[in-house]
């Protein structure tokens, strides 16, 4: 018995006992024993019977608004709808514009896919002061039937019919949001959070508008407040964890996944999830802990056998990886991927004529196929051969270009590679021109510039972006330090070493450039440290070890 329901038969009870108090007390009274009996029923599983009493009951006191509403729900639980909207029309010819009766009919006609009708009746019945309910279903529905000037009319009016409330604000924030007026959005969300701090959407929808903006730790402490209220929403705990890595925090990017990770053998879905951002954060061993009782359990989903294939590789285990892999059938969406992993694991286990011959009896079949045509040019620049790999790649380029950044991106470290530094950069900015905001490729092409000493201006501003899109990676500060060395800027260089450093403490060429600038900015004694922390960390780079000896 619903609680409309049971108020109502309080009415009925009390105009019975006090005979005339309601306006309707004689109707109310008649209709009484009906409604009773029809409630026993509903609540005994009668449906029928309940429905036959309400009906009785509904004829006894046809202007009531309680138990037409009552038999509505009835008749909608039995799948009635038509003959649900009869009665709520009825009720409405008895009582024209009443705001719960249009209410009720607005929920009716948007469950009966009418939803032009349904927000007119929404609309209505929040004129006449059915409240937030009308207003949400208003709003909603002309969005859906893509009346955005009327959504947001009608949402603006939403908030001032409930200053106080967030809901409004959250609706009105979302239209302007889609409608690409983020700063009107930005404000609509940010007072909701005045009135209601804990508003989940509103925290959500700003968390979003942040991240898009590229305000990475304004939209990690928003989406920190989403996880603290709602520890189960994972949704939000994976985005909070994606931002945390990007921004290079991945002991707390970990912290972040390890919470979520009891819940993976529930929810396969996000057994899927969890493995690829711990193999984003660089933690293969706890990505095959959550993908492996998922590969098992769902072996036909090549994705989930891909990714702990990809985890096995990671962690040096490449005759299990091949094993794993090779279970990936030859029709699936992640087959060629799996091949390109099976080669890399092959080559690991000293096998390259195996991994080159896997990988060119596919590109004979598919000669198109991009790649794997990246895996086999790897595979040839790795066992020192960075020409055969540029050839096969402008092979497959003289025969249509590609859409791939990637693609050009391997081909400028293949002229890298072979000292034909203008190619090189040509590749490289034909990537950035696929992807201008490609991280990687703007630190490569930034270093590269300071390397051979040219371009410095625009090396500069290329590694700044790139830091920009990566803060705190320690190789992208290494390249901006090392252009401020080559631009003679030795104090700034020393410093964002020195910064870069602590970021990538075990990189022996960060601890030489550091060096470098070290002894260019006269510091002496700073310099011999920095490149015996160079010979530490790889006591195999020479030219750190002849640097330090010269010093001595």
């Amino acid at each position: 018995m619903s609680v409309r329901a049971i108020h109502r038969v309080w009415i009925l009870v009390l105009a019975a006992l006090l005979g005339s108090a309601p306006v309707h007390a004689r109707e109310a009274a008649g209709a009484l024993a009906p409604a009773l009996r029809g409630f026993y029923l509903e609540g005994v599983g009668d449906r029928d019977g309940a429905l036959a009493a309400l009906r009785d009951a509904v004829a006894a006191d046809p202007a009531s608004v309680e138990l037409r509403g009552s038999l509505a729900e009835l008749l909608v639980g039995a799948r009635k709808l038509d003959a649900a909207l009869v009665v709520l029309d009825e009720g409405l010819a008895q009582r024209p514009g009443h705001p719960r009766l249009q209410l009720f009919r607005a929920r009716l006609l948007d469950l009966m896919g009418r939803r032009e009708e349904a927000a007119a009746a929404a609309q209505e019945a929040a004129a006449k002061g059915a409240g937030d309910a009308a207003y949400g279903i208003a709003v909603r529905l002309l969005g859906q039937t893509g009346k955005r000037a009327e959504a947001e009319a009608e949402a603006a009016r939403w908030v001032t019919a409930s200053p106080k409330a967030a809901e409004p604000l959250f609706a009105l924030g979302t239209l302007k949001a889609s409608a690409g007026d983020k700063e009107a959005a930005r404000a609509a969300f940010a007072r909701a959070l005045e009135l209601s701090p804990g508003h989940l959407d509103s925290l959500r929808a700003l968390a979003d508008l942040e991240e898009d903006a590229g305000h990475g730790e304004a939209a990690v402490a928003l989406y920190r407040k989403v996880v603290d209220a709602n520890p189960h929403d994972a949704e939000a705990r994976f985005r909070l964890a994606r931002l945390l890595l990007g921004l290079g925090r991945t002991e707390e990017t970990l912290s972040v996944l390890r919470e979520a990770q009891r819940w993976a053998s529930s929810d396969p879905s996000l057994a899927l999830r969890l493995g690829v951002l711990f193999l984003q954060a660089d933690r293969p061993a706890e990505a095959e802990t959550v993908l492996r009782p998922y590969a098992q359990a769902h072996g036909e989903d090549g994705r989930g056998v891909y990714l702990l294939g990809v985890a096995l590789l990671a962690q040096k285990k490449p005759a299990e990886a091949l094993d794993v892999l090779g279970r990936i059938s030859a029709g699936a969406e992640e087959y060629p991927d799996a091949l390109a992993r099976r080669a890399a694991a092959l080559d690991e286990m000293g096998k390259p004529a195996e991994a080159r011959k896997l990988l060119e009896a596919w590109l004979a079949e598919h000669p198109d196929d991009e790649e794997v045509a990246l895996s086999l040019a790897d595979l040839h620049e790795g066992h020192g051969d960075p020409k055969a790999g540029a050839a096969l790649l402008e092979s497959m380029l003289s025969r249509r270009p590609s859409r791939n950044p990637r693609f050009y991106f391997a081909l400028g470290v293949l002229y890298d590679k072979l000292k034909d530094w203008t190619k090189s950069a040509e590749y490289m900015k034909q990537s950035l021109g696929l992807a201008p905001d490609d991280p990687v490729v703007l630190n490569y092409l930034g270093y590269t510039y300071a390397e051979q000493g040219v371009n410095l201006g625009e090396a500069e501003k290329l590694v700044l972006r790139a830091l920009e899109l990566k803060p705190g990676d320690g190789a992208v500060t290494d390249s901006l330090g090392w252009v401020y060395y080559k631009q003679g800027r030795f104090p700034e260089a020393a410093a964002t070493l020195r910064k870069a450093t602590e970021l990538s403490p075990k990189d022996a060429v960060i601890w030489e450039h550091l060096g470098d600038a070290l002894k260019a900015a006269g510091d002496a004694e700073g310099s011999r440290a920095a490149y015996a922390k160079a010979v530490e960390a790889d006591p195999g780079l020479e030219t750190a070890r002849k640097k330090l000896e010269e010093q001595r």
